[in-house]
């Protein structure tokens, strides 16, 4: 449990967020808030006890911390729960999980079981992370590619390169130790 929340918390962090740790009903979540969104993340050690204490727990922070909420003005519509878990979900439970964050009362909520690195993390919580844009770059022949960039915007000068290309190299009758008179 430990290592989800120490990576759930780098990966905010990372995201830009301040973070810190706060206590709550014998959790420990992690809060996060950036210039638009506030949010408060408990890890579970399974899905049953997730299921069970969520309602709870949401309600002693938003509790705890109301008076701060009240002078976040616009972030006030911005509020997140995050309920996280990195033991797996039966068929039934990942249903309930998946109610769970259609419940917009109080907090938006973001429910997720088996998260075991930092990827599966980050994709959990993407809905609190900014807009990343990942381009995928395929293997290409780069010479190939000049040389049709460069047929495009000079063809005199790709034709002047290919002619001198096709050539074979030649020997410098310059060379140290030959000298004819």
């Amino acid at each position: 449990m430990t290592d989800l929340l120490s990576s759930l918390q780098i990966v905010l962090q990372e995201a830009g967020y301040e973070t810190w740790l706060t206590p709550v009903d014998q959790f420990t979540a992690v809060c996060f808030e950036d210039e638009a969104v506030i949010g408060v993340a408990t890890v579970f050690d399974d899905v049953a006890s997730l299921l069970d204490r969520w309602r709870g727990i949401e309600a002693a922070l938003l509790s705890r911390f109301a008076p701060r909420l009240r002078e976040s003005e616009d972030k006030a519509w911005n509020i997140y729960s995050l309920f996280l878990t990195a033991a797996t979900a039966d068929e039934s439970q990942a249903r309930e999980l998946s109610q769970l964050e259609e419940d917009l009362e109080q907090t938006r909520k973001i429910a997720a079981f088996g998260l075991n690195d930092r990827e599966a993390i980050a994709a959990a919580i993407l809905p609190v992370l900014p807009l990343q844009y990942r381009p995928r770059l395929d293997k290409e022949d780069l010479a190939g590619r000049l040389r049709t960039r460069i047929a495009t915007i000079a063809p005199t000068a790709a034709q002047a390169h290919s002619t001198i290309a096709s050539r074979p190299p030649t020997l410098s009758c310059f060379s140290e130790g030959t000298n004819e008179t």
